[in-house]
């Protein structure tokens, strides 16, 4: 793939703002966004801006040079 300029990158996100878990009911979405949360070094949830910024970086021309990465966009959730 790389010599025919094909790069390879996977955007892995945590736990980002969303509507994913409006279907709990009120105190259960709480309990597990509490719950995740705890588990978060940086101790929030990311927004769909920080996830896309990162994205943009890796469709840039900024990125020429990287392929085969794997980017954690999760507040320090997977080295936890």
């Amino acid at each position: 793939m790389a010599d025919g300029g094909i790069r390879l990158n996977v955007l892995v996100p945590g736990p980002i703002e969303s509507n994913l878990r409006s279907f709990l009911p009120g105190e259960a979405r709480h309990g597990f966004e509490r719950f995740v949360l705890n588990q978060v070094p940086l101790g929030r949830v990311g927004t769909a801006d920080e996830a896309a910024a990162v994205a943009l970086f890796l469709l840039s021309d900024d990125s020429s040079y990287v392929t085969g990465s794997q980017y954690a966009v999760d507040g320090g959730l997977i080295m936890h």
